[in-house]
């Protein structure tokens, strides 16, 4: 069962211990008492630069803020919800195993960090910008993740899953993402360059503007109840490509016979 702890049950509990009032804390922080009026009852969180000026105010860890002085191992069981990192900068960060709900990210940007086993669903992460991460069993789902930029990200044991995402006009860059399952998600206006897609399973069951894809390994991949009407596939290996049921190289084979009796 999840050990849930609510960001502004937390600072609350801190405010209060401390006989502040929310005039008095917002002072301290430079903002003012409506918006600690408005964290406290969940309206709001604070803009994560002045998450270590409420560490230091409190004499805690960030982490405790929003898991209740847990230590590192037991957050792989914790759950942040209704969280504003939009414009954030997360680096060198260990999120491994949290489940995050209803997060803003809008414009975000998370390098050099571990997400593996990560659960985030329903999230805004319009621009979000995502690099040299370990991603192992991330699971991400009902989201708005459309512009976003996802760059070099590296190998993984644990399969990742998308589901019912919107990634519409985003950037996919040498990223491996191989075993990854990519369902019902709007790849509307995608670039992909210089990826693994091996045995990944790519869901896409509706029209959608042009798909760019350049220099992407798709060996050994599933592609099923797509539109490929007007696909260009120019200087690819096709090796054991088959379509329908039919294999790729055969029809060439057949066709340029059929055109050498023509001649």
């Amino acid at each position: 069962m999840v050990d849930e702890i609510k960001f502004h049950d937390r600072i609350k509990t801190l405010r209060s211990e401390r006989n502040m009032t929310q005039q008095e804390l917002g002072d301290l922080l430079s903002v003012t008492g409506q918006a600690v009026s408005k964290w406290e009852n969940g309206l709001a969180t604070p803009d994560i630069s002045l998450l270590p000026k409420i560490a230091i105010l409190f004499n805690c860890t960030i982490d405790s803020l929003f898991f209740g002085g847990a230590d590192t191992e037991s957050l792989d069981r914790k759950t942040m919800i209704r969280v504003d990192f939009a414009d954030a900068k997360i680096e060198s960060s260990n999120l491994r195993g949290i489940v995050i709900r209803d997060v803003v990210m809008d414009g975000a940007e998370i390098f050099d960090s571990r997400l593996n086993g990560v659960q985030i669903h329903h999230g805004g992460m319009t621009n979000l910008s995502l690099r040299h991460l370990d991603l192992d069993g991330l699971s991400l789902g009902f989201s708005q993740i459309n512009g976003a930029f996802i760059h070099d990200l590296g190998g993984h044991t644990k399969p990742i899953r998308f589901a019912e995402n919107d990634f519409k006009r985003s950037t996919i860059d040498r990223c491996d993402l191989a075993n990854v399952e990519i369902k019902n998600c709007n790849l509307s206006g995608v670039r992909i360059t210089g990826s693994t897609l091996r045995d990944s399973w790519l869901l896409q069951p509706e029209n959608y503007d042009p798909i760019h894809i350049e220099n992407v390994d798709f060996h050994d991949s599933v592609i099923t109840r797509s539109n490929l009407s007007g696909v260009c596939i120019e200087d690819c290996l096709i090796s054991g490509l088959i379509i329908n049921g039919l294999p790729v190289e055969q029809l060439i084979i057949a066709y340029e016979q059929s055109q050498d009796s023509k001649h």
